[in-house]
């Protein structure tokens, strides 16, 4: 992201104020008010927890992973994640290009929908995942469109043997229901 927008997002983070009387909302007040902790240290900046956010959402970083390049714990790192995200809705709603506006939305959901595509081990490592684009997707389309599947059907994909109950598999063992191709 450029400086020039990372800095006016946190600027205007920073300087929103609602129309008329009504309070600055909660979620403001905690990306920006820097309070003094029981040790007499400042607490994150507002730079700090968009940094912190911004990281989450552009590398994918999980939330405790920024511990150690930050210094802010997991929890904190989900809470200002959260508020940054409503906080730009708020202050950039108005900006979104409405010739996009509908495009995510599925006429059998009637709201706005986003597909995922994901695969995950026993022990809920995720090892891939895919996010689909807009337009006629439903289950069979986004499994066509796969760059993990079409790996598969064009015997490209990396072997990953392993015998489970004493049947040898070469490729991942994937569950689904009766409607996809074998």
């Amino acid at each position: 992201m450029r400086k020039e927008l990372f800095m006016r997002i946190a600027n205007d983070i920073t300087s929103f104020s609602p129309v008329g009387d009504e309070p600055v909302p909660r979620r403001f007040v905690e990306l920006r008010n820097q309070r003094v902790d029981a040790r007499g240290k400042l607490s994150f900046s507002t730079i700090q927890r968009c940094t912190s956010a911004i990281r989450q959402l552009a590398y994918d970083n999980v939330a405790d992973s920024l511990d150690e390049y930050l210094q802010i714990g997991e929890q904190t790192s989900r809470d200002v994640l959260d508020a940054f995200c409503k906080c730009v809705f708020d202050l950039y709603r108005e900006e979104c290009p409405k010739a996009w506006q509908g495009q995510f939305t599925r006429g059998d959901k009637g709201v706005p929908t986003i597909m995922l595509e994901a695969v995950a081990s026993y022990d809920l490592w995720i090892w891939h995942a895919f996010f689909r684009t807009a337009g006629s997707n439903n289950d069979i389309n986004i499994l066509n469109q796969s760059h993990l599947f079409r790996e598969i059907v064009e015997d490209t994909a990396p072997d990953t043997s392993f015998t489970v109950n004493g049947t040898d598999y070469q490729k991942g063992y994937y569950l689904a229901d009766g409607i996809y191709p074998e």
